[in-house]
């Protein structure tokens, strides 16, 4: 079996065979050690990164509500019912709402407003936003307002007050005059607010409409969701940095650049010194120990007498050539008991193949080398 020179000597024949692949792969380790030491240390660079040192953002809303003006048996009359998602026309025909605008700054800010509001009826094809085809349109004014000098966080208000039930009985008429139109009736109030000062420190002029549709359903009338985009604004910063990194590149660098570095001092002292030198015989020895555990399951350890060992000999030349010996004659290989020397007998001949001399164990004993493999 194999001793522990027998490992030393496997180790040395691996260097002295792949020498220039390894010695390469510790330059290689050494110069990514360099590498990353280098640009985390010396020279780690900038980065560049935008900062956002202030933002505002304006929006609409709409509230509603509708006062109850006829008499019936759920609502006193007088009673104000608000936001709610539907009104009775025969109850409460006429919807008043208020239309709020207002921005937040992180900086503040003084604008002036202007919200222009107006009611449109229109017949279209499709569906609010997706209406291809606008059969008729009429638009009716509802006023407006201007507010100067506005802050941040105060509301631009504009009221309006329309009898829905009179507005549906109008389109109804427009349809008939006309011959009946395709498509559906639209009812929509359109605020477009305009924004004109400075905020945040910055000059701004924005435009944006706010639509609050009002359909219309049987006996009621529902008003929808506010449609239209936020007005937003931010003011950004450009900041120059020194890049940092993580101990992957500010400790992992040095130490592959050690390591790397103390392979190369390591290998180049081994190469000169000829320490992973391995001669003939040792490569022999070494070859023989790679069959012998190859074929470890044909190979019995015995001693055999002395009338078969004096039979005529048979010299074979390798290890593997005395195994295909035995699987030819369907026998077992012996192997004595210090390794040496290997037997098949076979009719009254054995087979004999000799390890090579001398073990690696011995060779490097001579070398003054074995203590150390044996530890």
């Amino acid at each position: 079996m194999p001793m522990g020179g027998d490992r030393n000597g496997r180790r040395r024949a691996v260097i002295d065979e792949w020498f220039w692949v390894i010695a390469l792969v510790a330059v290689v380790i050494a110069g990514i050690g360099g590498y990353a030491a280098y640009t985390a240390h010396a020279t780690p660079g900038t980065v560049t990164e935008e900062r956002q040192v202030s933002s505002w953002e304006g929006n609409g809303s709409y509230t509603t509500a509708a006062t109850v003006s006829e008499p019936n048996p759920l609502y006193a009359q007088g009673t104000e019912l608000s936001d709610r998602p539907a009104y009775f026309m025969a109850v409460s025909p006429r919807l008043d709402g208020t239309f709020a605008f207002e921005y937040q700054a992180s900086g503040g800010g003084t604008a002036d407003v202007a919200v222009q509001q107006t009611l449109v009826i229109r017949s279209v094809g499709g569906d609010g936003d997706e209406a291809t085809t606008e059969y008729w349109r009429i638009e009716e004014s509802l006023g407006g307002t201007t507010a100067s000098g506005v802050a941040s966080g105060e509301a631009v208000q504009t009221t309006f007050s329309r009898n829905v039930s009179q507005i549906a009985v109008r389109a109804s008429n427009i349809s008939e005059r006309l011959g009946g139109t395709p498509g559906s009736v639209q009812i929509m109030v359109v605020n477009t607010v305009a924004l004109d000062g400075e905020v945040n420190g910055q000059q701004v002029e924005r435009t944006a409409t706010y639509r609050l549709p009002i359909g219309i359903e049987g006996s009621t009338y529902s008003p929808a969701a506010t449609e239209g985009q936020a007005m937003t604004g931010s003011t950004t910063e450009t900041l120059t940095r020194q890049r940092t990194y993580g101990p992957l590149w500010t400790v992992g660098g040095p130490v592959l650049l050690v390591l790397g570095l103390a392979g190369v001092a390591g290998l180049a002292y081994g190469r000169y010194d000829d320490r992973f030198t391995v001669s003939e015989a040792e490569r022999n020895r070494l070859d023989f120990e790679s069959t012998r555990d190859e074929f470890d399951d044909w190979i019995t350890t015995a001693r055999l007498p002395s009338t078969v060992l004096n039979r005529p000999r048979v010299d074979v030349d390798s290890l593997d050539g005395l195994v295909d010996t035995a699987i030819d004659v369907d026998a077992r290989v012996f192997e004595r008991p210090d390794g040496e020397a290997f037997y098949v007998p076979h009719e009254g001949l054995l087979y004999v193949y000799e390890a090579p001399t001398p073990r690696l164990d011995a060779m490097l004993d001579e070398d003054g080398e074995g203590d150390e493999a044996d530890d």
